[in-house]
């Protein structure tokens, strides 16, 4: 199963704060964030989930998106600026419907074309998303950055492992995870993000934000997982942080021929996948 197509890539994970329900400060807080990094030879940078708005889940359609702007025209100058892929998190996003806003993460390549979008279908009943948003419909696929296969899920979907079975399935070697994950939850986030990298043999790269943002509490706590369940660089649970990790194909190929679990599958002993 070696399906790694360039060399390695060098990803930049960024933690910071995201304003409550305020589209404007964080329109200016993620260019501010980008301005003070460095990013040269840098190839993928990924930002956390709803970083435009937070969860205002009252007042979200005033803070939504509409088919994705402002946010990615943004986007889309500090990928052609920096010469960066931009896996750009996920905002509050209204599309055909105005009465429907999605959690829409989207991909942002370094010339500046939109190369990926998904809308969250596993909505957090725990914080009542059901009440103000609207469910993705479409399934997740892969998409190329660099001539690599990646996947991206939303923090709920990382409880789901059939969602990056799949992605792995069809060929993904790292899967970006954009989240807000509560502190009440931070270990099961800890443990989870581990799980998926282990018993998929890919990278997981999970980016989220941190401290009292609204009434929640954030876990901060990104994290770079290998497909080996190794640490490659992970942030504290408190504070602005920058996580820098090389992903390697060749190690993805490496693991999986020694622990070979894709040619060990007994797919007709299952009763999904």
């Amino acid at each position: 199963m070696v399906i790694w197509r360039s060399d390695r890539i060098n990803i930049k994970v960024l933690q910071y704060q995201v304003v409550f329900g305020d589209l404007e400060a964080n329109l200016e807080r993620v260019q501010e964030v980008f301005a003070k990094e460095n990013l040269k030879g840098t190839d993928v940078v990924v930002l956390p989930e709803m970083w435009t708005s937070s969860y205002d889940l009252e007042n979200i359609k005033q803070h939504a998106c509409h088919h994705l702007e402002p946010a990615k025209s943004i986007i889309v100058s500090l990928a052609q600026e920096y010469d960066v892929n931009i896996v750009a998190g996920s905002v509050a996003n209204m599309k055909a419907d105005p009465e429907k806003v999605y959690n829409t993460a989207f991909v942002i390549d370094r010339k500046g074309k939109l190369i990926y979008e998904y809308s969250k279908m596993h909505l957090v009943p725990m914080l009542n998303e059901p009440e103000f948003l609207a469910a993705g419909r479409d399934k997740v696929n892969t998409f190329m950055l660099d001539g690599n296969t990646c996947g991206i899920v939303i923090c709920y979907d990382l409880r789901f492992p059939e969602l990056f079975r799949d992605l792995a399935l069809k060929g993904a070697t790292s899967i970006f995870v954009v989240a807000e994950w509560p502190m009440a939850r931070k270990s099961h986030w800890e443990t989870l993000t581990r799980a998926r990298a282990i018993e998929n043999q890919l990278y997981i790269i999970a980016a989220d934000t941190y401290g009292e943002i609204g009434d929640q509490k954030y876990a901060g706590r990104s994290m770079i997982v290998g497909p080996f369940g190794e640490s490659v660089d992970e942030a504290a649970d408190h504070g602005d942080a920058t996580l820098t990790g090389r992903l390697d194909g060749s190690e993805v190929d490496r693991i999986r021929k020694e622990v070979p679990i894709f040619d060990s599958r007994k797919r007709e002993m299952y009763h999904f996948l």
